[in-house]
């Protein structure tokens, strides 16, 4: 593919009359050795095309308008070429997520993948921020005769640096690469909701009125007051009135004593 034909993010926002910067964004940034389809996947994710070949030397950003769980997005996508110490920094420094990408059918991509994600744990640690989300993604399973990666290997991997893991083939159906790009859309809204600044819980006292006498506002006598209605008054204490149990209230009977 020609440089010329990878858009970017910038000319998509431009084009859009200003339109589009009101859709929030998610920046993916694919990284990878060369030749495990990062481009393909990139493309396939686009346009829906499936296109073998590439120039493994050039990289871009490519962006799509799109809506994951009924709410529109806009989804760039940087399509990298260099794994470096500086390069890393700036892939780091633009995306929301970082989706490292190897072969199933190269032993030696998932080994580059192993190293990559050890050097991102590293970097990020020492950027004394939040660490971005990263998606580990086998690409080529339709290869599944060539398979050199297992998906037992791919899953433990994905455990011991808690990344998400996935399997696709950039050949294969479009609903699979779709899945898999709106699954780390999920992943980066998941990431914001947990670093979401807490609103504080404020608490008002509002002050206390006196019916009786008129209000406290305004009264040299309002404090006294306000400790006057909030002392609860004791309850008052009815003696109960003993009846004897010898007592007539019949007037027609008379006790006549001798």
């Amino acid at each position: 593919m020609h440089e010329n034909s990878k858009m970017t993010s910038r000319n998509i926002r431009h084009r859009s009359n200003g339109t589009v910067g009101m859709i929030p964004e998610c920046k993916i940034a694919l990284l990878g050795s060369p030749g495990v389809g990062k481009s393909a996947l990139t493309v396939k994710f686009i346009t829906r095309r499936f296109i073998n070949e590439y120039d493994p030397t050039l990289e871009g950003t490519y962006t799509k308008q799109d809506v994951v769980d009924n709410q529109t997005v806009l989804i760039s996508i940087w399509d990298t070429v260099n794994e470096d110490a500086e390069s890393l920094g700036r892939y780091v420094t633009w995306a929301d997520c970082l989706v490292v990408v190897y072969s199933i059918t190269s032993k030696q991509s998932f080994q580059q993948a192993k190293e990559l994600l050890q050097e991102l744990t590293e970097f990020q640690k020492a950027r004394e921020t939040h660490e971005l989300p990263i998606v580990l993604l086998g690409n080529k399973n339709e290869m599944e005769r060539y398979r050199q990666v297992s998906k037992l290997d791919g899953g433990a991997l994905s455990t011991q640096y808690a990344c998400s893991y996935h399997e696709v083939s950039a050949a294969g159906d479009y609903e699979d690469v779709e899945h898999v790009f709106h699954e780390t859309v999920r992943e980066v809204r998941r990431e914001a909701e947990r670093h979401m600044p807490l609103k504080p819980l404020f608490i008002e006292e509002k002050p206390v009125s006196v019916t009786d006498g008129g209000s406290t506002h305004g009264s040299p006598h309002g404090h006294h007051a306000r400790n006057k209605l909030a002392t609860p008054k004791a309850p008052r204490v009815v003696p109960k009135r003993t009846v004897s149990s010898f007592k007539f209230f019949n007037k027609g009977f008379k006790i006549f004593s001798q």
